[in-house]
């Protein structure tokens, strides 16, 4: 009997090619994209998960309510873990956690860059990272021991046992030397703490003078509560525990905001949770992304499981003499069912599998484009599978079995003559059109609001010359400001080069992959001020064409420059309170003088709440890049050039420049992300209920065939008839417009909320949204209205 069920069923789907194919290619495309889709928000949704006690763990960050708008850290003092135990009796241990940068691993003739942690000896008994070998009770017990990661231990070592191998870390001249004392398994892909290797916090340049510095924010601090402790508990005892030692900067806030009646309005330390730590950082992934990403993908199901839905109860209600005589022939409720529910299941499976093997090619793309980690295994997962049984089986029951026990409860007689027509004709399918169609109005509407705000932050000036500004990181086996002197005096006769410039930091994210951001606070005339501070060297401003407004740029002949002296922008003097700064200093008079002041301008993205920036030479610190502004018509030339020089000036650092205008990119890689799936979303929802429009309505004009041949008989013109069968689908679109854009608008509206610089939402927008998505289904329709009206009625009211 299955056999048989199965063998009508391949028939009745080859004999229907062109519905079969609208319902595979619609389920292949939907399964394709939702899976990828979902992959992405399992993979960020389940950050941090793996570790056992997760549930105790927690990040403590700072809340400062400055002048010039609250401020929120995660970077916390040195000492600030051993007295949240100490104070703190439900805090049962705490961590200080400093991920640092990457900095050069040498054994004997080897060199690599890797990241090293600095941490606390309890690290590894806060979190799960497994200790492949080595103790686990010792692992950091010397304050030179370190634990290497297994993929940057085989690189090193191969399959020799590092154990007790000595390592040296560090620029030259500055290497410390290290005792390999343990090998961890590599940090998952979805963990927030990355390390390559894990050396103790003592370890850190600056460590002694800043070990009892509460001033100095420049490490995460982990704790971890009892057991069943109600959180609420431990963060009231964190209001005593700023009081205590936070007193100096209290007494500041206090003097700049008088009103402020309690602590945590001015000064407060908040815990996030180790699952949520991916959510919270600067630039990190918005949760509210990740969550739009599983509407996306569900939506995108949903239009396909509804077009499956619709066309397979309008094709089985189409057979209803052939389902009347089965059930004259003594078929049952339950054969009409699996029959109708077999033909389903086999469309079904056929368009899932297409799916899943389309979604497996597309991965590495998707893998690529949200960071990596995703792994097609997962679907394998016991929940993933009882989704997607679910799906499964409640889509084609409904499909298959709804018209089946529809058909069953009609009379005998009136499914023989074809009358199955219910109280409500039609009621189901135009409303499943319209959750289309409403479905995929919203998603235009947000990827081209999307789009417009995207435009908006790539057009706001961002204060300096981006073009043709070459950026070399120096990687960590070179003295930067050697190789910066070495540079100069190799291009001092190249015309091509106007000028160079050294960098603590890169502007943007080149193709190092790597990003800093350093904030300090300062005092000026009994005020605290925030600002951002950039490390540059003498022609850094000239190298980005930032203008001079008040006193002088950093000048070789000034011996105080390196030491001292520091350039600020116009909202840092408004913080001040002075229209000319220059003279004035900076933490008192043995602080930092400034020598000049520009024009505000983006040191990091303009989609963030801006600061004011300072800018200083500090000899003392390293110089990390190396930018040069070029004057050519041939920037790949140019480019072979500096690579030839960088061979002689760099020999030992990877030649690895990029751009400037190609950096700055990174700062727009969130709302890039969101244009470009919410665009790819819009375009197949559009196509999936095109798809099912189209077949939808050959359906109704074939099954008003006679009507229109009665009509044109009664002297119905063709575009009469094309008009009449348009308008009843406009109707439908009409109505999920008017779902669709108060939704759109709600949710954009709160979106852009989160940008210092956004757009207004225009309603011509919404407009144009709806005209396009009429357009489109007047376009769809059209082609079987036309056809329809243009068929010879005698031929159809004959054959009806």
């Amino acid at each position: 009997m299955l056999k048989n069920y199965l063998k009508i069923a391949w028939r009745n789907i080859m004999g229907n090619k062109l519905h079969a194919f609208i319902h595979v290619t619609g389920l292949a495309v939907a399964f394709s994209i939702c899976i990828p889709l979902f992959l992405v928000a399992y993979f960020h949704l389940s950050f941090d998960s793996f570790h056992e006690e997760k549930s105790q763990l927690f990040r403590t960050s700072r809340f400062t309510n400055r002048v010039q708008g609250p401020e929120v850290s995660s970077q916390m003092p040195l000492p600030a873990a051993t007295a949240l135990v100490a104070e703190i009796p439900e805090i049962e241990a705490a961590v200080t956690v400093n991920s640092g940068m990457l900095e050069n691993i040498a054994y004997g003739n080897k060199n690599l860059e890797r990241l090293v942690t600095r941490t606390e000896p309890d690290f590894f008994d806060l979190f799960t990272f497994h200790i492949l070998k080595g103790d686990r009770g010792t692992v950091l017990s010397g304050i030179h021991d370190i634990a290497l990661s297994e993929s940057t231990a085989h690189a090193i070592f191969g399959d020799t046992d590092p154990i007790g191998e000595e390592l040296k870390i560090g620029k030259p001249g500055e290497e410390q030397i290290y005792s390999v004392s343990a090998v961890v398994k590599d940090a998952p892909k979805n963990s927030s703490i990355r390390f390559d290797a894990v050396a103790r916090i003592e370890s850190l340049n600056g460590y002694t003078e800043n070990k009892n510095n509460w001033a100095s924010n420049a490490s995460n601090v982990f704790i971890k509560i009892v057991k069943n402790t109600d959180l609420r508990i431990v963060e009231d005892k964190l209001i005593p525990f700023v009081e205590k030692y936070y007193p100096e900067q209290l007494a500041q806030l206090k003097s700049e905001h008088p009103a402020a009646m309690e602590t945590r309005e001015l000064l407060n330390i908040s815990l996030t949770n180790i699952e949520n730590i991916h959510f919270s950082g600067e630039r990190s992934a918005p949760k509210t992304l990740i969550y739009a990403i599983m509407a996306l993908g569900a939506f995108i199901l949903l239009i396909a499981c509804f077009n499956f839905v619709n066309l397979n109860m309008a094709q089985s209600f189409k057979r209803s003499r052939e389902l009347g005589v089965r059930k004259t022939l003594g078929a049952f409720k339950g054969q009409l069912f699996l029959q109708l529910w077999g033909e389903a299941f086999l469309l079904y499976f056929f368009g899932f599998s297409i799916g899943m093997v389309v979604a497996y090619r597309l991965l590495p793309s998707f893998s690529a484009q949200f960071g990596g980690g995703l792994d097609i295994a997962v679907l394998f997962h016991p929940t993933f599978l009882a989704i997607l049984a679910s799906v499964f089986i409640g889509v084609t029951l409904i499909a298959g079995g709804y018209p089946a026990l529809k058909m069953a409860n009609f009379r005998l007689v009136e499914i023989l003559k074809g009358n199955v027509s219910t109280k409500k004709p039609g009621a189901l399918r135009n409303t499943l059109l319209i959750g289309q169609f409403a479905i995929s109005s919203l998603l235009i509407c947000v990827s081209w609001i999307a789009g417009q705000q995207l435009d908006f932050l790539r057009e706001i000036p961002i204060g300096f010359d981006k073009e043709q500004v070459v950026s070399i990181p120096v990687g960590h086996q070179e003295d930067g400001r050697k190789v910066l002197a070495r540079m100069r005096n190799e291009l001092a006769d190249n015309s091509d080069v106007v000028s160079i410039a050294g960098a603590g930091g890169n502007l943007g994210r080149g193709r190092d992959r790597t990003t800093s951001t350093s904030i300090v606070g300062l005092d000026y005339d009994q005020k605290q001020i925030s600002a951002y501070r950039l490390l540059g060297d003498f022609g850094y401003l000239k190298t980005l064409r930032i203008p001079i407004l008040k006193g002088r740029d950093f000048d070789p002949a000034f011996g105080t420059d390196i030491t001292n002296a520091v350039i600020v922008t116009e909202s840092f003097a408004r913080a001040m309170g002075e229209p000319d700064p220059v003279g004035k200093y900076l933490d008192g008079e043995e602080g930092n003088q400034i020598i000049g002041m520009v024009p505000d301008f983006n040191a990091y993205s303009p989609s963030e709440k801006t600061l004011p920036i300072l800018i200083d030479l500090s000899a003392d610190e390293a110089i990390n890049y190396i930018f040069l502004k070029v004057n050519t018509d041939n920037p790949q030339l140019a480019m072979e050039q500096l690579a030839s020089v960088w061979e002689k000036v760099a020999p030992k650092s990877l030649f690895n420049a990029s751009f400037l205008d190609e950096n700055l990119q990174a700062w727009y890689e969130v709302e890039q992300t969101m244009t470009r799936i919410f665009g790819l979303a819009s375009g197949i929802a559009i196509l999936l209920s095109c798809l099912g429009l189209f077949a939808i309505s050959l359906l109704v004009i074939e099954l008003r065939t006679k009507e229109i041949g009665i009509r044109k008989v009664m002297g119905a013109s063709v575009r009469g008839i094309v008009r009449m069968i348009s308008i009843h689908f406009l109707k439908l679109v009409f109505i999920s417009l008017v779902i669709a854009v108060p939704l759109a608008w709600y949710a954009m509206q709160n979106w852009i909320e989160g940008y210092e610089n956004r757009i207004a939402i225009n309603p011509l927008t919404f407009v144009w949204v709806g005209f396009l998505v009429a357009l489109i289904a007047v376009l769809t329709v059209s082609f079987h209205a036309i056809k329809a009206a243009l068929a010879n009625p005698v031929k159809s009211l004959r054959t009806e």
